[in-house]
């Protein structure tokens, strides 16, 4: 019989199909091709090439599906309606607003340096030690407020004094990679030595909460403060360098049942309004 010739029935003389069996070589050689081709892939990565050839060779079939859409939505911008150019007018009436509020930011921002040079002319120790640096959060917590400075990868280090343009705010309590915390003089547990300006008398001034007056502790009361005079920082304990104003005396009070004045401080600085500081550098 002939290859793939139909037998017949001898019974009925229908045609009887049947499917000739794959030879042995056939499928001997389909095995080692399948086979290969896994082997190339996974030691070559020839799928991946073969798929690269594969998405260049239908770029131009995808660019011909789209040229059409592409044509038809160019012809829409073409023609757009008296509608839609009111609309784009509308929108950059509402990107012009967007830059007039960036301009008055600026402004800000140069209002803000000019206040900073001020400060920085105020000062009398070396200005190349301050960093400027801005405020990216602050924490509602009235006894323990927390200051965030964004210090923008500059090297500051731990217990910088920190200043604002009204008077020292605090100092750096921890430093990350682009961000420092800061313990401002009105935190409970913040403790500063002072000098008074017209008596020149030496005290340790002690925050008492957000919004509120400080207090100097341990104050005999043989000393003479007097309400309004200013106090300065002293350099005692080498923290924070003398000669950066704090704050003035509100109060001074003499208590029955203590044995120290009660001198309360208020401090000049307010780290809510302000959005700008500078860290002192140590040596």
């Amino acid at each position: 019989m002939l290859k793939r010739e139909h037998k017949v029935s001898n019974i009925s003389s229908e045609a009887i199909f049947a499917i000739p069996a794959m030879k042995p070589s056939r499928v001997i050689f389909a095995s080692i091709f399948c086979l290969s081709l896994m082997i190339t892939d996974i030691r070559y990565e020839s799928g991946s090439y073969i798929r690269s050839f594969s998405n260049d060779m239908l770029k131009p079939i995808t660019f011909l599906t789209r040229f059409p859409l592409q044509i038809y939505e160019n012809f829409n911008l073409f023609f757009s309606s008296r509608t839609n150019l009111e609309k784009k007018l509308q929108s950059l009436q509402k990107e012009n607003l967007k830059l007039k509020a960036t301009n008055q930011f600026m402004e800000k921002i140069s209002i803000d340096n000019s206040k900073l040079n001020a400060l920085w002319s105020s000062l009398t120790i070396d200005k190349e030690r301050f960093l400027i640096s801005k405020k990216s959060f602050l924490s509602s917590n009235e006894y323990q407020p927390l200051l965030v400075l964004d210090i923008n990868k500059q090297i500051v280090k731990k217990d910088s004094a920190v200043v604002s343009e009204q008077g020292l705010a605090g100092r750096v309590s921890s430093v990350g990679f682009s961000s420092a915390e800061v313990l401002l003089v009105q935190d409970i547990k913040s403790s500063i030595p002072v000098i008074s300006s017209d008596s020149s008398l030496h005290a340790t001034l002690e925050g008492k909460g957000l919004g509120r007056n400080g207090k100097l502790k341990f104050i005999s009361k043989t000393a003479e403060f007097s309400a309004g005079e200013r106090v300065y920082t002293s350099g005692l304990g080498e923290i924070f360098p003398d000669g950066i104003l704090v704050g003035e005396v509100v109060s001074v009070t003499d208590p029955v049942d203590s044995e120290f004045l009660e001198v309360e401080i208020f401090f000049y600085s307010d780290p809510i309004n302000q959005d700008y500081f500078l860290i002192y550098k140590h040596e």
